[in-house]
């Protein structure tokens, strides 16, 4: 059981460096496949198929590509071009499309870029849909797959209002409009640029932007970690800003700046909109992945609700939370997913979630926190190249005795002080990720030694 380096179709879509490992062969070939999914899928000939991406600087030649392939199908396609990820699935859901197909690599390096498959449910393809897509995939074109009627193709940029429209539906905008926010935004120059600046003007915010030019020309390493975000800090700090966001490129992840400019953890992004949703609305469920801070658990014990722990993974997150009726949850890495509004991890609701806590509130980023559980969380990764996972969690297994274990994904070791230590590979690149968090510093330190040395023993 090692982790293959070559990239692969999977449950977070499929990821390459353009023109090396995602190549236009490729994307043809995925495109057909997808294609006759999406056909069996909806039982329809001719099915709708919507296309969008995140402003990557390939995203445009990849697009075409796709275009070429669905139009020899007799697809008809609808163009987005530009669009954050969770307009994408709000948009099928909408206009009941068929299926869509998303351009992008979300937070992976500028060199790469990827695809992403939405089912006619508007929820991201699972394990068992993507097994049949790989099928397709392997296997070449069918002839009964080509369509006598010929393609439609409409080209549709009005998808991003729509979406802020229905978030305004369910957010207390006149307590927004009140606090007269000010709020700096880094939109990486990718997909968020399309829709921040008409929610901030419909919540009544002085938006103070960065980066909101949507030309893929991303003004930092794209993944929203804090030793990223020097130049949001002080645009924070130095315009007076009361608070600030940062996105991903395909704005599916949000994380917080606080009013003194600081970049916070990502995990309080999700923290903070649990925290407003079940203060209103007691003894419900929440979803929340097996990585995710044990801070959102906490909350949901404060207000009676139940707490699930699914797989990594939006769509595993997702399916649980159908499932179990829950009313929130989502992903610490910043990935808040509020069914009432969209079934999936949307940066746009939870930034409206956290703008109408803290104006109900009347409260500064810092005062709402110190509010919340305090816990300790440590990432870390590892090459895994030629390593036996089955024998790295049985040496963990067999040293940490007395502990509660979940091997739904990996494997995660729950201790009696509420500290956890969760080892599983990545979906998206050749490496081993260790999560751990407990309630203070010293403790997870001391854990994350004992589970490398475990580990470097012979």
């Amino acid at each position: 059981m090692c982790m293959p380096i070559k990239p692969e179709l999977n449950v977070s879509g499929y990821r390459g460096i353009w023109k090396q490992t995602l190549t236009d062969e490729i994307v043809a070939k995925y495109t057909q496949a997808f294609f006759l999914f999406t056909k069996d899928d909806s039982g329809k000939k001719n099915p709708t198929i919507l296309i969008g991406r995140d402003g990557r600087e390939s995203g445009e030649d990849i697009k075409k590509v796709i275009i070429k392939e669905l139009e020899n199908l007799g697809t008809n396609i609808i163009d987005g071009d530009i669009m954050p990820t969770p307009t994408v699935l709000f948009s099928v859901r909408k206009h009941k499309y068929d299926g869509a197909i998303i351009i992008t690599a979300s937070h992976n390096p500028i060199e790469y870029n990827g695809l992403k498959f939405v089912n006619n449910k508007a929820l991201f393809t699972i394990k068992e849909e993507v097994e049949k897509i790989k099928k397709y995939y392997e296997n070449p074109i069918r002839e009964d797959s080509h369509s006598d009627k010929k393609s439609t193709f409409i080209q549709n940029y009005n998808f991003s209002k729509e979406h802020a429209d229905h978030i305004l539906k369910y957010i207390n905008v006149e307590a927004i409009r009140t606090r007269k926010f000010k709020v700096a935004v880094d939109m990486i120059n990718a997909s968020a640029c399309v829709i921040d600046p008409y929610l901030f003007e419909k919540l009544g915010i002085e938006l103070i932007p960065l980066n909101n030019i949507p030309n893929g020309k991303f003004g930092h390493k794209p993944e929203p970690l804090k030793e990223n975000l020097s130049d949001i800090e002080k645009l924070a700090k130095t315009s007076g800003a009361n608070l600030g966001f940062v996105h991903d490129p395909d704005a599916d992840r949000l994380v917080v700046v606080n009013e003194k400019g600081e970049v916070i953890s990502e995990e309080y992004s999700l923290a903070l909109g649990i925290e407003n949703i079940l203060s209103k609305n007691k003894n419900q469920t929440i979803v929340i992945n097996l990585s995710t801070s044990q801070m959102s658990a906490d909350i949901a014990k404060k207000y009676g609700s139940k707490c699930i722990r699914s797989k990594i993974g939006e769509g595993y997150v997702v399916k649980k939370m159908l499932s179990n009726n829950a009313i929130i949850g989502g992903e610490g890495n910043g990935g808040v997913i509020y069914p009432t509004i969209n079934t999936v991890r949307d940066s746009f609701t939870g930034l409206s979630l956290i703008l109408e806590l803290l104006a109900e509130r009347n409260q500064t980023v810092t005062e709402c926190i110190t509010t919340l559980p305090k816990y300790f969380i440590k990432k870390d990764k590892w090459p895994i190249i030629g390593k036996n996972l089955s024998e790295i969690y049985s040496k963990l297994k067999s040293h940490f005795k007395d502990v509660k274990t979940d091997e739904q994904d990996g494997l995660r070791l729950d201790f009696s002080d509420s500290s956890w230590l969760h080892l599983r590979p990545s979906n998206t690149e050749p490496i081993i990720r260790l999560f751990g968090e407990a309630k203070d510093k010293k403790t997870i330190e001391a854990l994350f030694n004992e589970a490398k040395l475990t580990l470097q023993a012979k």
